[in-house]
């Protein structure tokens, strides 16, 4: 029998987001996330195998911690109509952080680098579209309610425009009231 693993994944999971935080997607690697973790380059090896592992281990840590904040926000409003949705505004009045914004730019070179990466985000797209729809009295409505959403995030998360406080309150408002008002006659 070998011995038994006494190396922690949180440890070598922070490594990994200290590393891509400092150095970005291009400074990722086995060695880079050792020193960083204060542990052999073998046991990297062992957990991640590769730099597209490091990666995806990298994309699924923040996925999971954006999916339980959104769920965790989503849960105040069970039951009712767009709860995914709401848990979304509510998670988005907050303005991200540096810290979230340096994660979205490496997570966003990394998915142009890779299909795993790719994979992963389209997954969770696809199931947060999937969710949209199962909860919304107007699949249209909400669709495109998320879409604007994602807009916001987008524009944000990539730098590629900061909304004043007051303007980016009155856009999340604006989503909210056109997710909630009555559908248009057809």
């Amino acid at each position: 029998m070998g011995r038994k693993r006494t190396i922690d994944r949180n440890v070598t999971m922070e490594a990994i987001e200290a590393v891509v935080r400092e150095h970005g997607v291009a400074g990722l690697s086995i060695d880079a996330v050792s020193r960083a973790a204060g542990i052999s380059k073998s046991s990297v090896v062992y957990d991640f195998e590769t730099k597209d592992g490091l990666l995806a281990a990298f994309i699924r840590l923040r996925m999971d911690k954006n999916n339980a904040e959104i769920n965790d926000a989503a849960a105040e409003y069970e039951g009712q109509p767009n709860a995914l949705l709401r848990g979304m505004l509510d998670v988005c009045s907050k303005r991200p952080s540096e810290d979230d914004m340096a994660c979205a730019m490496a997570i966003t070179a990394s998915v142009s680098n890779g299909n795993t990466c790719r994979e992963l985000m389209g997954r969770m797209f696809a199931d947060h579209i999937d969710r949209v729809d199962a909860e919304a009295c107007d699949p249209v409505r909400a669709r495109l309610a998320w879409l604007a959403l994602h807009g916001v995030m987008s524009l944000e998360y990539l730098r590629f425009h900061d909304f004043p406080p007051d303007e980016r309150q009155k856009i999340l408002a604006d989503i909210a009231a056109f997710l909630s008002s009555p559908s248009a006659p057809t």
